[in-house]
Parts: structure tokens; C-alpha cells; sequence
């Protein structure tokens, strides 16, 4: 049996899952109680997504205000500057 290659691995995987990702979606479309279900929770997810999008569409639409300066640079000639531990002269 010849090896695969990490890619040719990786498309087979891929080949697989979707195959058995189809035969679950056949599953679910022939049983009317699963796809009842399914349709309700999507409705239902519709309505987070929405609403979630709606949340970000305020954030967005707001203005972003820069946010102002507090105090100068700390330097030695700032004479109003607190001394700190390292700034303190050392007896």
C-alpha cells in the first residue's frame, strides 16, 4: 500500500467528512420530526445573529474620540514631578 503525501491525506479526510456530512443532511431531510427541528433551531439562531448584528452596528456607527493626554512626560527638569525610588538622590 503506497503512503499519501500530508495533502493527499488531508483531501481524503476531507472526501470522507463530506460524505458523511451528506448522509447525515439525507438523514435529517427524511425524517419530518428532525427537520422540524432543525429548521426551528435555525430560526432560532437567525434571531442571535441578528440581534448580535445589530449590537455591532451601534458600536460602529460611533464616533471614535481620541483619548486625551493626562499629564506631561515625567523628566528631572519637570520640578512638579514627584521623586521616585530611582530618582531619589541616595545618602
Amino acid at each position: 500500500m503506497a503512503r499519501l503525501t500530508a495533502a493527499a491525506q488531508d483531501k481524503q479526510w476531507q472526501r470522507e467528512d463530506d460524505a458523511r456530512t451528506l448522509a447525515r443532511a439525507e438523514e435529517i431531510k427524511n425524517s419530518p420530526v428532525r427537520l422540524k427541528g432543525a429548521v426551528k433551531e435555525a430560526n432560532v439562531m437567525v434571531q442571535r445573529v441578528e440581534k448580535e448584528a445589530k449590537a455591532m452596528k451601534r458600536v460602529a456607527a460611533k464616533p471614535v474620540k481620541p483619548v486625551p493626554r493626562k499629564s506631561k512626560p515625567v523628566t528631572r527638569s519637570n520640578k512638579k514631578t514627584p521623586l521616585t525610588r530611582s530618582t531619589r538622590k541616595r545618602k
